[in-house]
C-alpha cells in the first residue's frame, strides 16, 4: 500500500501490556469524542456519545451525543478496508487514535460526521491526520496515509433531531489500489429486510479500532457481531448485551462499519454513532442507507474520482 511511515513506530506485538498501549495510544487523557478515549470519566456518565476521537482532554459528556470501540470482539482477519483516523494532538504532542472508518472508493474513506466535525472544531488540516488500514495502527511496519482534505454532511447537526446527518468523508491524497472497497447498500436496504420479515432475526458485523468491554484502548482493528433490536428512519439499533452472545462497539469506533452479510454480499448498512455510555447494552448507528446520506458519500466520490 502506498502511504507515509508510521511517524512514530511503536513495538510491533500485539500481546503487550493494556497499560504500554494506553499510554502509547491515547497518551494521560481521554474521551469518547474526536482523539482520546474518556476512560474515567464515562464509566461515571450515562447517556453520552460514543465518539470515537479526540474531542476535548478528560471532558464529562452528560448528554447523549456521537461515538465508540469493539467489545466482547475478536482480532479482526477479513475487513482490510476498515481502517481508522490518526490525529496529532498538539496539546499532548503525539498522535492519537480518532475515529474508525471503511474505504468506498479509492480516495474516499467514510467516517462519521461527528468525526470530521471533531476535526475541523480541532482546527485539524491535512497535516495533522492520517488514515491507516493497518491491523495494528501503532505496530512498527503499521503504514499511514496521508490525506487531501475532509467534509462532513452540510446538513449534520448533532442535537435534539431525529436525524442529525452523521456522515462524513475524507479523502485521500493518493488512490489505495491493494484494498477492495467496501459495499454501501442501496438505498432502503434496511427497510427491505424489515419487510420480508428477514431483520427481526438479523445478525450485524461491527469492525472498528476503539476500546474494548473494559474501556481499555487496543489500537488494533477488532470484530464482533450484534443482534438486531429496533429500526427507525435514522438509527439502527443493536444489542450489545454479552450476556446474550451479544458484542458491540465503544468510544474509538464512531465511524466504523455496520456490515450485513446476505450470504453473497457484505454491505454497509449503518456507520458508528452512539450508544449506552458504558457500551454494554445498546448500540445505535447511524443508517448508511438513506438516500440524504447516500448522495453526499456518491457526491464526494464524484468529485475525486
Amino acid at each position: 500500500m502506498t502511504g507515509l511511515a508510521n511517524p512514530r513506530p511503536m513495538v510491533n506485538k500485539l500481546t503487550r501490556s493494556l497499560a504500554a498501549r494506553r499510554e502509547r495510544f491515547m497518551g494521560a487523557d481521554s474521551i469518547r469524542g474526536p482523539g482520546e478515549i474518556l476512560l474515567a470519566s464515562s464509566r461515571m456518565q450515562r447517556n453520552v456519545v460514543r465518539l470515537a476521537a479526540v474531542f476535548g482532554a478528560l471532558a464529562v459528556l452528560a448528554v447523549s451525543g456521537p461515538a465508540t470501540a469493539i467489545t466482547y470482539g475478536t482480532i479482526d482477519p477479513g475487513h482490510p478496508n476498515v481502517g481508522a483516523i490518526l490525529f496529532f494532538s498538539l496539546r499532548l504532542n503525539r498522535w492519537v487514535e480518532f475515529c474508525s472508518g471503511s474505504l468506498v472508493s479509492a480516495r474516499v474513506f467514510l467516517t462519521a460526521g461527528h468525526c470530521t466535525d471533531g476535526l475541523a472544531a480541532r482546527g485539524a488540516g491535512p497535516d495533522r491526520i492520517r488514515v491507516s488500514f493497518s491491523p495494528d495502527l501503532f505496530a512498527k511496519n503499521a503504514r499511514w496515509l496521508e490525506i487531501e482534505s475532509y467534509a462532513t454532511d452540510p446538513d449534520y447537526n448533532w442535537g435534539p433531531t431525529s436525524d442529525p446527518h452523521d456522515i462524513g468523508a475524507i479523502v485521500l491524497a493518493k488512490p489505495v489500489r491493494d484494498i477492495t472497497p467496501a459495499k454501501l447498500a442501496p438505498v432502503g436496504y434496511l427497510d427491505g429486510l424489515a419487510a420480508s420479515g428477514v431483520l427481526a432475526a438479523a445478525t450485524f458485523i461491527n469492525v472498528g479500532y476503539g476500546a474494548d468491554e473494559n474501556l481499555e484502548p487496543t489500537g488494533v482493528r477488532m470484530i464482533s457481531h450484534s443482534s438486531f433490536l429496533s429500526l427507525h428512519n435514522a438509527w439502527l439499533y443493536m444489542s450489545q448485551n454479552n450476556h446474550s452472545d451479544g458484542g458491540g462497539t465503544c468510544f474509538g469506533d464512531s465511524g466504523g462499519p455496520t456490515f450485513y452479510d446476505d450470504g453473497t454480499t457484505e454491505w454497509i448498512v449503518a456507520t458508528v454513532s452512539w450508544g449506552d455510555a458504558q457500551c454494554v447494552a445498546t448500540n445505535i448507528n447511524y443508517r448508511a442507507d438513506l438516500q440524504v446520506g447516500q448522495d453526499f458519500v456518491y457526491g464526494v466520490i464524484a468529485e475525486t474520482s
